[in-house]
């Protein structure tokens, strides 16, 4: 099983100090595949969230969609998927380079509902500057998680479980890359059971 180390820390993340974790499994590849170098950071912040950097190595990524919940899995996309603790239920949020996300949360790739239809409170996603391809930063605040789980969430040193992806079902080579490898289109990336093991440490117990 795939593993994320990562910190939690007091007050705001440390991103000099967070693990890389590569998404460099590529799955259901033609025979000119593409594969862009593609990484991620997580971390906790206490009682304020979760913070997570994607970025890519992508020239010239589509970006069609401009709207909340459009189909950005088929733009050039960065993903990450969380569940806290041993929640049965899994939040995905999907981002172009613009920014714009498709947010949903539920037990399988079936049985997903939009997540604006459990809380008004919203991820902020937000374009990360690169020096090549591009990049976005999602934050999770406690009070949505709190709100689309239906349990108090501290961000607090613990585990959880996750994954984090690029792909682009219509740009001009269509990949699809995970940082835990997953299986068999369907279900594809909306796989819990091949989720990695993301564990969080107390930062300032690591300070040297």
């Amino acid at each position: 099983m795939s593993i994320y180390h990562s910190f939690c820390f007091s007050h705001a993340p440390d991103w000099a100090r967070v693990p890389v974790g590569r998404i460099a499994s590529f799955h259901w590849e033609g025979k000119a595949p593409f594969r862009p170098e593609s990484r991620f950071q997580l971390c906790f912040v206490k009682g304020q969230g979760v913070f997570v950097r994607l970025w890519t190595t992508e020239p010239s990524p589509r970006c069609v969609c401009k709207t909340r919940d459009e189909p950005v899995y088929e733009d050039s996309c960065l993903e990450v998927f969380f569940a806290p603790w041993e929640a049965q239920d899994y939040l995905n949020v999907e981002m172009n380079a613009h920014g714009v996300f498709l947010a949903q949360i539920g037990p399988s790739r079936e049985e997903r509902v939009f997540l604006k239809t459990r809380t008004s409170l919203s991820p902020l996603v937000t374009p990360l500057a690169c020096e090549t391809g591009w990049g976005v930063e999602c934050f999770l605040s406690c009070a949505l998680i709190e709100a689309a789980f239906g349990a108090p969430f501290a961000a607090v040193p613990g585990t959880c479980r996750g994954n984090f992806y690029k792909c682009g079902d219509k740009t001009a080579v269509p990949h699809y890359a995970a940082f835990a490898p997953v299986g068999a289109m369907p279900p594809g990336f909306h796989a819990p059971q091949h989720f990695a093991t993301i564990q969080i440490e107390e930062a300032e117990s690591w300070n040297l």
